[in-house]
């Protein structure tokens, strides 16, 4: 297992770069057509919704101790996958590739 100070550092700079780039696509999605922004607005929500549950896992990962560590570090990781997962869909809508 990482060790819980480096792994949540490393989260909190992943999670940053997911904001910026979300903010990124927020602009993309105002130049957008009317129907154009109804689909964005879509993906923009479950990005949200990803980015919420990645930070709800890294806020418990933070008050675990190292035995809950380990379960919480998992579950989290696949929250991390989902999340990218969500964010490249995103890219290939919002930024054509």
């Amino acid at each position: 297992m990482a060790d819980n100070t480096d792994f949540m550092a490393q989260a909190k700079k992943q999670m940053d770069a997911w904001a910026q780039e979300m903010t990124k696509m927020q602009a993309k999605m105002a130049e957008a057509s009317a129907k154009g922004q109804e689909a964005m607005k879509s993906q923009m929500a479950s990005l949200e919704e990803q980015r919420a549950h990645a930070q709800k896992h890294m806020e418990e990962l933070g008050k675990a101790n190292m035995d809950a560590a380990k379960d919480i570090q998992d579950t989290m990781q696949k929250a991390w996958k989902d999340m990218e997962s969500a964010m490249e869909d995103a890219r290939k809508k919002f930024m054509g590739g």
